[in-house]
């Protein structure tokens, strides 16, 4: 018969077995099978973070200069293209930070 475990899986934070992180291959208490250190996971973060602000800015440029050249000079189709302009820098940037999060492995 066999022994029940003396611990349940997966074991939380902090506790359980060393297994090494799959970007640097350190051994680390706690993590996952396949899973990142601590210091890799912050690195893949700010490298994600990194891309994604570059490709919102990207988008937003071009953007920004249509709702600048063809919105009329009204005060207030000047604030909503500034708006949408800002919402769409925001919102590519969370799209684009998830899928280097994929991405950056």
């Amino acid at each position: 018969m066999l022994r029940r475990p003396s611990a349940p899986a997966p074991w939380p934070g902090g506790v359980g077995p060393d297994h090494p992180c799959a970007r640097c291959g350190e051994f680390t208490r706690g993590i996952a099978i396949g899973g990142r250190c601590p210091a890799c996971e912050r690195a893949v973060r700010v490298k994600a973070a990194r891309v994604a602000r570059l490709v919102a800015i990207g988008t937003t440029l071009p953007l920004a200069g249509y709702v600048a050249w063809s919105f009329p000079v009204d005060r207030t189709a000047r604030l909503v293209g500034a708006a949408s302009v800002l919402l769409w820098y925001a919102l590519t940037f969370i799209v684009a930070r998830r899928v280097a999060l994929e991405w950056v492995k």
